[in-house]
């Protein structure tokens, strides 16, 4: 049995996404409970040199949705560039709905029919990594967003938020 391309890419993503909002409502509860404000959870940092928790739902949200719009054929010049927004729980629950609602709409046989296209793709200053679709997705795509995922997962049960793997699998 072969696996689409276009399963993995969007299975995968509407999973993280799940776990990612389950994990943003529970700090959201716990910022009430606690009377903490939300900015302290927004600003929070695993390490000085890393970008905050909020930066990491608004990059893989970005990263996802410009993924699948890569995926489908879009040339790298229009690919879409979401602004870095969204300064609270609800703003950024919203931002994830709306981004996941976009990759699930990707064209399944565009993505599948992509494998073996070939990606240009910028990765630092100066700098490109040639990459074909299918390792794109497998290779570079789902490990990104599982990192940004767990970062932002990190960030919050260090602030003492109760979560837990279920919630982190979007269960």
């Amino acid at each position: 049995m072969t696996v689409a391309l276009s399963h993995i890419f969007k299975s995968s993503t509407a999973q993280a996404f799940r776990g990612l909002t389950n994990i943003l409502e529970k700090a959201k509860a716990h910022a009430e409970a606690t009377e903490t404000a939300e900015e302290a959870f927004m600003e929070n940092r695993l390490f000085p040199d890393m970008h905050e928790m909020k930066w990491q739902v608004q990059m893989i949200t970005e990263f996802a949705v410009r993924g699948a719009a890569r995926m489908t054929g879009v040339a790298t010049d229009d690919l879409p560039n979401l602004p870095m927004e969204g300064d609270t729980f609800d703003a950024l629950i919203a931002r994830i709905a709306e981004c996941g609602a976009t990759v699930a709409k990707a064209d399944d046989a565009a993505i599948d029919g992509n494998a073996e296209m070939q990606i240009s793709m910028p990765i630092g200053p100066d700098q490109t990594m040639e990459i074909d679709g299918q390792s794109y997705v497998l290779s570079f795509f789902l490990p990104n967003l599982f990192f940004h995922v767990t970062t932002a997962y990190n960030l919050l049960r260090m602030q003492g938020v109760a979560v837990g793997k279920k919630d982190y699998m979007g269960i």
